[in-house]
């Protein structure tokens, strides 16, 4: 993808420290480096210096961004995302965008899964090949 090019306002900066507090890896701590939140045309991005899965709403804390006041939020994440954020969703939409992990996990070429199991949460069991 091509880089995006703006002015951005830097709303707040951190060192990317904090502790997971959400159902899938409570008490552990996280560093994903340098965090900034920037704003362009009223939209904030959270960004971060290293790669973690979005599984916490704390990774959107420690860069100033309170998820349970967004109108809308967007998660770069398959599924981690589910456990901590969809208690507080309207609605959770899940977009095809291009990257190397499918966001949708029922796209995989699934072959050794138990019988039984779902292929994507709330999805299909998977019937063998």
């Amino acid at each position: 993808d091509e880089p995006f090019h703006g002015r951005f306002e830097v709303v707040a900066v951190s060192d990317g420290v904090c502790r997971y507090d959400g159902p899938m890896m409570n008490g552990m701590l996280a560093d994903v480096g340098p965090v900034a939140c920037l704003k362009i045309d009223g939209v904030r991005i959270v960004v971060s210096g290293g790669k973690a899965q979005m599984l916490d709403r704390n990774l959107y804390r420690v860069g100033g961004v309170e998820p349970e006041a967004m109108k809308i939020l967007v998660n770069k994440s398959s599924v981690h995302f589910r456990a901590d954020f969809q208690h507080i969703a309207h609605a959770v939409l899940v977009a095809k965008a291009p990257g190397p992990m499918q966001a949708d996990p029922a796209d995989l070429p699934w072959t050794r899964l138990a019988h039984g199991m779902r292929t994507k949460p709330m999805g299909d069991a998977f019937k063998g090949v």
